[in-house]
């Protein structure tokens, strides 16, 4: 997928001479921050910017789709003349904390020309981001917010607004009555208990519907959400709606649900695509998903971390948008963009 407004951006550059010189003159008035005045300064008309795109893991379907953006935003910016090579490497697994820190460490030991990070845990990557910008690299921030203001920006959706969103479609379902269960993900991840968040400040203008559970996490991976979700039914049989925030809660519990004859008959309102939510929804077994764009989320982390080390002034926040899918708006042209470009 071609971005027109990123080869006007990067065309802009080349028309002006050399990318050096435009670092250069947008080192003296850009920004004050280390991470900006020495990405500046280092940048020369032959060099080939060396990034790192660190997801949260590699296995969920809604990594890779977020790694096609990347891919594509680096093909564009390559054949728009800018020399630049990016590393998509993350957690073998989405609850690695471990790990991911390790790989930033190993990246800042690399002294890279920029980190694109999506945090596993709001604080617990917060020291290496400091490290960072210490070593004078830039951050942005994508998916998942950072417990950290001193990065390029934030690029992601805007996540207890998606909550709020799921609790209103599921409020709707259940004809504004009923026993509701929210499995939630992992403690200190961000965006979920964001979308969490939002959820439960929904469920509050809906004084029928009683949250009969809340504080259960699903686990980091779809098959502990599966074992999760069916303690959950076995304990709350009288259950007439469920929310989960993420990819592999509702793959987990869509599990559970088909498992337990339930399916089709307990309203449900996920969060993601992928083939098994999307298998789902058109089965009835669920009623809607909430759908990020990861693939935006990929290709925009790159283009605002090439603009910003360009020289360019980019948005704090970039909202790459929220979308509620159901069977009957399945086929508009805005979803079906937006599913063309999400790995199944």
């Amino acid at each position: 997928m071609k971005s027109p407004a990123l080869l006007r951006s990067l065309s802009s550059l080349l028309a002006a001479g050399t990318l050096a010189s435009i670092f250069l003159l947008s080192a003296c008035g850009k920004s004050d921050n280390t991470a900006a005045s020495s990405a500046s300064g280092t940048a020369d008309s032959g060099k080939t910017l060396h990034l790192a795109f660190i997801p949260k893991g590699m296995q969920n379907v809604y990594w890779k789709s977020v790694e096609k953006g990347m891919k594509d935003a680096e093909a564009d910016a390559q054949k728009a003349g800018v020399k630049v090579d990016i590393e998509w490497n993350g957690p073998p697994n989405e609850g690695d904390r471990a790990a991911e820190i390790a790989l930033m460490e190993n990246y800042i030991a690399q002294k890279l020309d920029g980190i694109i990070l999506c945090p596993m845990e709001f604080d617990a990557l917060v020291a290496p981001s400091q490290k960072a910008r210490q070593a004078g690299i830039p951050l942005v921030i994508v998916d998942s917010p950072l417990n950290y203001k001193d990065i390029v920006a934030f690029v992601g959706t805007g996540n207890k607004a998606a909550g709020g969103m799921a609790a209103a479609e599921l409020a709707k379902e259940l004809g504004d009555k009923g026993n509701v269960i929210m499995m939630r993900f992992l403690p200190g991840s961000a965006s979920t208990n964001e979308r969490e968040v939002g959820f439960l400040d929904e469920m509050q203008k809906h004084p029928n519907i009683n949250l009969v559970s809340t504080d259960n996490y699903a686990g980091d991976d779809r098959e502990k959400a599966f074992d999760k979700a069916q303690n959950l039914l076995n304990a709350y049989k009288n259950v007439d709606g469920i929310f989960t925030p993420n990819e592999p809660s509702t793959g987990g519990m869509l599990l559970a649900l088909e498992k337990a004859g339930l399916a089709g008959k307990v309203k449900f309102v996920g969060f993601d695509g992928g083939k098994m939510n999307m298998d789902g929804l058109a089965a009835g077994h669920i009623q809607a998903l909430v759908l990020q764009d990861p693939y935006q989320m990929g290709y925009k982390g790159v283009t605002t971390m090439l603009d910003f080390l360009a020289g360019k002034k980019v948005d704090a926040n970039v909202d790459t948008g929220t979308h509620l899918l159901t069977k009957d708006n399945q086929n508009t042209p805005e979803i079906q963009t937006l599913l063309k470009n999400t790995v199944q």
